[in-house]
């Protein structure tokens, strides 16, 4: 008879972790779509600029921190392509975690995301109140 160090995973913990999982590519995905579109604004001012700079009369205003929006969304871009990846490794550590029938939790992801998140949203906020 053989002895096999890994135990069967309880089919609740890992639809657990299937979901937690799922959860990290959907505010992975969310992030790479918040990025694209606040990196996209920079190209909206752009072109309202060029509309303005084509009327006769019409004052222009000030548009020289529209490259701001173009390295905020880079960076919320490359925030979601990192919580994508790290994803896997989260998986892959807790489907080892299950077959040695250990409890473990990474509280340093949930706090570095929420982390960032806050610092973007307070990056924008500033944008809209100083910019």
């Amino acid at each position: 008879m053989k002895n096999n160090s890994k135990t069967p995973i309880d089919p609740k913990d890992l639809m657990a972790v299937e979901r937690a999982t799922t959860s990290l590519i959907g505010t992975a995905i969310s992030l790479i779509i918040l990025g694209f579109v606040v990196e996209k604004f920079e190209l909206f001012l752009h072109l309202i600029e060029i509309e303005l700079k084509g009327k006769a009369g019409s004052s222009l205003p000030q548009l020289a921190h529209a490259y701001f929006y173009n390295y905020i969304g880079i960076a919320i871009v490359s925030a979601g392509i990192i919580l994508a990846l790290y994803t896997y490794r989260y998986y892959t550590k807790w489907i080892q975690h299950l077959q040695k029938g250990q409890l473990d939790t990474d509280k340093n992801i949930y706090f570095i995301l929420s982390m960032f998140v806050a610092f973007i949203g307070g990056l924008l906020l500033a944008s809209m109140i100083l910019i």
